[in-house]
C-alpha cells in the first residue's frame, strides 16, 4: 500500500494536525476525471490528500500534482466477477457494471485497516456516489464523509426519491413515475430512469448491494456535485432538506489541468473551417450498434454543410466508403480524443452527445451547444436541464434508438446554417461565460469550494481519538 509522501506533513510548520483528506473515485472514466480535477483543486488548497485505487486505476493518476498521495489497494476476488475482467469500466462488458460495483466493498476492511495504521491520520473522505460503503468506514473513523456525483443537483434529487421509496414498473414500458416530494412535482417515463435502478431484483444479492451502496451515499450529511449554479434552478437543491449540496462545477474549468498546451492533431485540422462545427462522441461506455452508427453516418452525408469530428469507440463500425466520401469536411477518431482541445476550438459550435454528467460540464463550460441522444443513467436528466437551459435541441432517445436520419440530418442543418440555432448558440455561449464566471474568484462553485474546504474538510478537531 502507498504512503504518504514527505511534502504531506502531519502539520502547517505551526503545530496545528494538517487536513488529511482521504478520497475514493469509482472506476470509470466520467467519474474518475472530474473526482480527480477535485483532487487538484484541494491540493492547491493545501490539504494532504490521498487517493485510493486498485492496480488498473494507477496510471490515471499520472497528472496528479507531487504533492497527493496514493494508497493501492488489491482489486477484490469474488466469485460475481471472471478472472482477468479488468479493474474498470471503460473495457468491461455492461453486464459486469453491477457485479463490479457491488464488488468493490470489499475494499472497506483493507482500506480502514490502511487508516488506521496511518501516522497522519484521515480526517476526512470524500467518496464517488458509487462508493458508499465508504460512509460506516468514516463513522468509525470519526471523521466527516462527502459523497461525490459527477452529475447534477437534480440527478441527486431524482436519485434519493427512487432509492428510498422504489417505485416498481417494466423495463420498456411508459409508466410515468412522479416525484411529489421534489419541486413542480417532476414525472418520468420509466424508461427514462436509471438503468441501474431499473435493472433492481428485490432479495437478489447485486441489487440490494447496490441499493445499500447508494443509500450510504445518500446519507451522508454533504454532497459535491459537478455542477453549478446558473444551470440548475436552487430549488433542487433545496429538495435536499438538511444535507448541505456543494456545487463546485465545472471541475475541468476549475482545474484547468487537462488539455494541451500546443495545437494537436485534429485541432490543427479544425483551423482551416469556420464557426459551428460538429463535435460527434457518445462517451466511454457507449457503442453504436451498425445500425445506429449507420444512421449517423448517413445524417453526416446528408447534411453537407456541416463540418465534423466524430470519435468512435474501436468496436463500433463506421459504414465502409463513409470516411472518403466526407472527407474534405469531417473526420473520424478511433478510440481517445483530446476532447477539451476539441471543444474549446473557436470552429465548434454544436456537439452530438449521449449526455454523460462529465461531458455536459465540459461542453457546457466550453460554450458548445448541444444535439441530444441520451442512452441511459442520468442521462436523461442531463438532457432535460440543457433543453430547460436553451441550448440543447433533442434528436434521439434511449440506448436502442435507430434515428431516421434524414430528422438528425435536418437537426444538424438547422444548428449550423439557421438563425433557430444560431440564437441557440447565442445562449450556450452565455452559459459558458458563466461558467467560468461560477469557478472564478468570487463565483458560486468557487464560494462553494471555500465553504467545503474551510467548514468541512479542514475541521480537524472531529478526529476520533
Amino acid at each position: 500500500m502507498g504512503a504518504l509522501p514527505q511534502t504531506a506533513a502531519a502539520s502547517n510548520g505551526d503545530g496545528k494536525p494538517r487536513p488529511h483528506v482521504l478520497v475514493v473515485p469509482y472506476p470509470a472514466q466520467g467519474h474518475l476525471l472530474p473526482l480527480l480535477d477535485l483532487v487538484v483543486l484541494l491540493a492547491r488548497r493545501g490539504l494532504a490528500v490521498t487517493v485510493a485505487v486498485t492496480p488498473g486505476n494507477v496510471r490515471f493518476l499520472a497528472t496528479l500534482p507531487s504533492s497527493v498521495a496514493t494508497v493501492v489497494l488489491p482489486f477484490p476476488s469474488t466469485p460475481l466477477l471472471p478472472a482477468g475482467c479488468g479493474e474498470n469500466t471503460n473495457h468491461l462488458p455492461a453486464d459486469l457494471f453491477r457485479p463490479l460495483m457491488a464488488s468493490l466493498v470489499a475494499l472497506s476492511a483493507p482500506l480502514l485497516s490502511w487508516c488506521k495504521a496511518q501516522p497522519h491520520a484521515v480526517t476526512a473522505i470524500i467518496a464517488d456516489l458509487f462508493m458508499g460503503w465508504t460512509l460506516p468506514l468514516a463513522q468509525d473513523l470519526g471523521v466527516p464523509h462527502v459523497a461525490f456525483l459527477p452529475a447534477s443537483v437534480h440527478y441527486l434529487a431524482t436519485t434519493r426519491s427512487l432509492w428510498r421509496r422504489m417505485p416498481t414498473g417494466h423495463d420498456g414500458d411508459e409508466r410515468v413515475v412522479h416525484f411529489p416530494e421534489l419541486p413542480g412535482s417532476p414525472a418520468f417515463p420509466w424508461h427514462r430512469l436509471s438503468w441501474l435502478y431499473r435493472m433492481h431484483v428485490a432479495g437478489d444479492e447485486v441489487s440490494e448491494t447496490i441499493r445499500q451502496i447508494l443509500l450510504w451515499s445518500l446519507e451522508s450529511s454533504y454532497s459535491v456535485v459537478n455542477s453549478f449554479a446558473a444551470l440548475e434552478p436552487s430549488c433542487f437543491e433545496d429538495a435536499m432538506a438538511a444535507k448541505r449540496v456543494f456545487m463546485v462545477g465545472p471541475l475541468s474549468e476549475a482545474a484547468a489541468v487537462r488539455g494541451s498546451k500546443e495545437p494537436t492533431e485534429v485541432t490543427a485540422w479544425l483551423d482551416a473551417f469556420d464557426d459551428g462545427s460538429v463535435y460527434i462522441s457518445f462517451g466511454s461506455q457507449e457503442v453504436l450498434s451498425p445500425a445506429q452508427a449507420a444512421s449517423v453516418a448517413d445524417a453526416l452525408r446528408l447534411s453537407s454543410t456541416a463540418a465534423f469530428v466524430w470519435v468512435v469507440r474501436s468496436n463500433t463500425v463506421v459504414p465502409e466508403g463513409f470516411e472518403a466520401a466526407t472527407a474534405s469536411r469531417g473526420t473520424v477518431i478511433r478510440g481517445w480524443a483530446p476532447q477539451l482541445d476539441i471543444l474549446r476550438h473557436r470552429a465548434v459550435g454544436w456537439s452530438l452527445t449521449q449526455c454523460g454528467g462529465s461531458s455536459v460540464m465540459e461542453m457546457a463550460a466550453a460554450g458548445v451547444a448541444m444535439l441530444t441522444w441520451p442512452m441511459s443513467a442520468d442521462q436523461f436528466t442531463n438532457a432535460w436541464l440543457l433543453e430547460e437551459a436553451g441550448v440543447a435541441v433533442p434528436v434521439a432517445e434511449g440506448a436502442d434508438a435507430v434515428p431516421d436520419a434524414g430528422k438528425v440530418a435536418n437537426a444538424i442543418s438547422t444548428a449550423v446554417a439557421s438563425e433557430e440555432g444560431e440564437s441557440i448558440r447565442r445562449r450556450a455561449a452565455e452559459l459558458g461565460r458563466k461558467a467560468a464566471a461560477a469557478v472564478a474568484a468570487g463565483g458560486t462553485s468557487y464560494s462553494d469550494l471555500e465553504e467545503l474546504v474551510h467548514e468541512v474538510l479542514s475541521d480537524v478537531h472531529v478526529v476520533a481519538s
